[in-house]
């Protein structure tokens, strides 16, 4: 087996076609179906089967898609940590992280870790919090800035905690019950909502708080990915929504927002934190962007 094997390999499934792959990799279809061949030799088994709709993984070609992933990736940061070493690297940090998580921390951490230094680089990718331990896993992200709940029974994983938060019910500063010092789970049943997408768990939570109460789901008029739209909608209106606590101290995108008083709690206190791989190589630009993070979550 070879890299250069593998390399291809994963091409193709990216581009679910022998042809796109062999244009994109620079060599002919011929000989990219010779390299797959004798690499599903090598392994005793058929890596890639064609359909109508293109080419896709076997069982067995999902089960080595992984693997791949991983493979490549750590060649690819051990290239780059030896160029470190050599004085040329650039020190790239490869983040994944949800639409919130980069608007209230993660741009603090960013500013702190390339302040100074030319040749620090940092790459995002923005998803789902499973979708981003999945990239994680397969080597294809450095490190996971999140919600760390449900992580630290696995094995294969390593968390430390950033800040200690809390999601709260939000509206505009000139919302009736903006001024209140108490606020019932009756009285947020009176008014319409805008909710943020791939929030599911708090969604449910707010949604059993309400039906406890007697009183029916929230009514979501609004629904978006968008935090800043989400804010913007709220500004000057009767909708409620919710945020993490430490969003609206730290941006400024936020500043007409208000926290209200909710007498019942509704949500658990949320641990967010960085996830890495534990058996992974980190890299020392790692290290650092995780310290700068750390410190932002201090200094709340």
């Amino acid at each position: 087996m070879e890299l250069r094997q593998i390399k291809y390999f994963l091409e193709i499934v990216r581009c679910a076609s022998f042809g796109q792959a062999a244009e994109r990799l620079h060599i002919t279809q011929p000989a990219l179906s010779k390299s797959i061949r004798n690499l599903e030799q090598s392994l005793g088994v058929m890596l890639l089967e064609r359909h109508p709709g293109g080419v896709v993984p076997t069982e067995y070609g999902k089960l080595f898609l992984d693997y791949a992933a991983l493979i490549t990736g750590e060649v690819d940061r051990a290239l780059e940590e030896i160029q470190q070493l050599k004085g040329t690297g650039r020190g790239i940090v490869r983040v994944g992280a949800g639409a919130t998580m980069m608007q209230y921390l993660i741009p603090q951490a960013v500013r702190a870790f390339v302040a100074g230094d030319d040749k620090a680089v940092v790459t995002f990718r923005q998803g789902l919090r499973d979708e981003l331990i999945a990239c994680l896993r397969r080597g294809e992200v450095d490190i996971v800035v999140g919600s760390i709940g449900g992580l630290a029974h696995d094995d294969d994983l390593r968390q430390e905690v950033v800040v200690q938060d809390e999601i709260v019910v939000v509206a505009d500063s000139t919302h009736p019950l903006a001024g209140r010092e108490s606020v019932g789970i009756a009285d947020l049943g009176a008014y319409k909502w805008v909710l943020p997408d791939g929030t599911e768990g708090e969604r449910s939570r707010l949604t059993r708080v309400l039906r406890g109460a007697g009183l029916p789901p929230p009514t979501c008029v609004i629904s978006t990915p968008s935090s800043t739209f989400m804010a913007e909608m709220l500004r000057e209106s009767e909708f409620l929504s919710y945020l993490p606590r430490a969003l609206i101290q730290l941006d400024r995108e936020y500043a007409h927002l208000v926290p209200l008083r909710v007498d019942t709690p509704i949500w658990d206190a949320v641990t967010v934190g960085v996830t890495y791989r534990r058996r992974g190589v980190m890299l020392a630009p790692v290290r650092k962007f995780i310290n700068r993070l750390i410190e932002v979550g201090q200094s709340l």
